[in-house]
């Protein structure tokens, strides 16, 4: 498949489980896929936009410091970047893997392939809201990511085979873990490559 094609399956993926995710719900659960081709087929791509989106916005428009607008330099952003990106791809796993060992306590199964195919599909529109970060005045409307949270607790039953009437709190669970590993990401990123000062 050359990467046309990749893109096009991509982007009719995405639309399909933003648009009608309990019937995408059902396909994803029937795909027999392996983690590394859900990696390589999904989540390296849609993963890389906000490293993208972020660095661009940030050399090209800058962001605000106090009264004044700062701008990475391009070196600096790049770093920057590459490390959100090659960050954000272990710290994806690690969130499938304690909502899988969560599953138990609400009487699913633990399946850490299936908790890895809930997590990327429902960070979709995390993902692609990212892609306001290109724009200064737009920045703000990457909280329509938080459709992810209803992506989630759609899935998750069917994903994880726990009982219906415990998604609200699984799903409440899942949004703490994400929390804490996006917190951790952007932690260990500015520790290593600080924003720039004015």
């Amino acid at each position: 498949m050359d990467i046309k094609e990749r893109l096009k399956d991509i982007g009719e993926r995405a639309k399909r489980i933003i648009l009608s995710p309990k019937t995408e719900w059902e396909a994803i659960e029937a795909e027999p896929i392996a983690a590394v081709d859900l990696y390589r087929n999904y989540i390296l791509y849609l993963a890389a936009v906000p490293a993208i989106a972020n660095f661009l916005g940030g050399w090209l428009f800058g962001f605000s410091r106090g009264d004044n607008v700062v701008h990475y330099t391009l070196f600096g952003g790049l770093m920057r970047a590459a490390l959100q990106y090659g960050l954000a791809l272990p710290l994806l796993y690690g969130v499938a893997l304690v909502i899988s060992r969560l599953a138990p306590s609400f009487e699913g199964k633990t399946d850490d392939l299936r908790a890895l195919k809930l997590v990327a599909y429902s960070y979709t529109p995390i993902w692609l809201a990212e892609v306001f970060g290109l724009v200064p005045g737009l920045r703000w409307l990457d909280v329509l990511g938080v459709y992810a949270i209803y992506l989630f607790y759609v899935g998750v039953s069917r994903l994880m085979r726990s009982k219906e009437e415990y998604s609200d709190v699984y799903t409440a669970a899942a949004l703490v873990t994400g929390i804490v590993a996006a917190f951790l990401h952007g932690a260990i990123v500015h520790m290593l490559v600080p924003t720039p000062t004015v």
